[in-house]
């Protein structure tokens, strides 16, 4: 198999990676580029016991600390990072969290591309991640803006209240952003800023937004000979 040139995108929740990743893809091309989100690797609600299985989104989300990495199967990612990194395809697990568990007995089957992009929180909250890849990059955002902007994921994506959400950055986000995930920037390859929010809840990103916070990315890519200078 052709190894894979390998792209890790990190930063807290809401700081854009997310968007940054994206607008990797979509400039890369699906033929060039696989995109995995670590999110689907969250444990599901067996893994904590029959309790969990009749527990209502709110407990869940007050008793257990998502942005902790021990709640998700870091190992079974390790392992697929390195299939990828093989240019082996894999079966990564499905998750939802509209229901707060893993689809069961559903994976998605991820083939390898010349390039792929693995973005998440914790992809590199162990340090020893960091050798599985060729590239990394965390995402930056002022504290604000990253409620701001998980506030608005939460209710439009995952049915949450804004009051909800704010308990829950409250009670196990905020110190989990500092001793699990602000670390990785000071081992990254590149730091970019997203300090973008729009006052409409319904706006995208613009366009000169995305360029500014791809450019730095894709300018390394290039010197790589990753990326095309077209």
């Amino acid at each position: 198999m052709t190894p894979c040139f390998m792209i890790a995108v990190t930063g807290g929740s809401g700081s854009g990676k997310t968007t940054l990743a994206r607008a990797l893809y979509a400039r890369l091309g699906a033929e060039t580029c696989q995109l995995v989100t670590e999110d689907h690797y969250y444990f599901g609600r067996a893994h904590y016991g029959p309790a969990a299985l009749a527990m209502s989104h709110g407990e869940l989300e007050r008793t257990f600390n998502f942005d902790d990495p021990v709640n998700k199967d870091m190992a079974n990612l390790r392992r697929d990072i390195e299939a990828l990194r093989c240019g082996e395809s894999v079966e990564q697990p499905v998750y939802e969290f509209a229901k707060h568990d893993r689809v069961p007995g559903v994976t998605k089957r991820v083939e390898a591309r010349p390039v792929v992009i693995i973005e998440g929180i914790h992809v590199l909250s162990d340090p020893s991640f960091a050798k599985l890849f060729d590239l990394t990059v965390f995402v930056d955002a002022p504290a604000d803006l990253r409620l701001i902007r998980r506030i608005r994921r939460d209710e439009a994506e995952r049915g949450r209240s804004a009051e909800s959400v704010i308990q829950q950055y409250l009670r196990f986000v905020r110190a989990a952003q500092a001793r699990f995930i602000d670390p990785a920037r000071y081992i990254c390859d590149i730091v970019v800023s997203c300090e973008v929010a729009s006052p409409d809840v319904d706006a995208p990103p613009d366009a000169d937004s995305i360029d500014r916070l791809v450019a730095p990315v894709w300018t390394q890519l290039q010197k790589l000979g990753v990326a095309t200078s077209g």
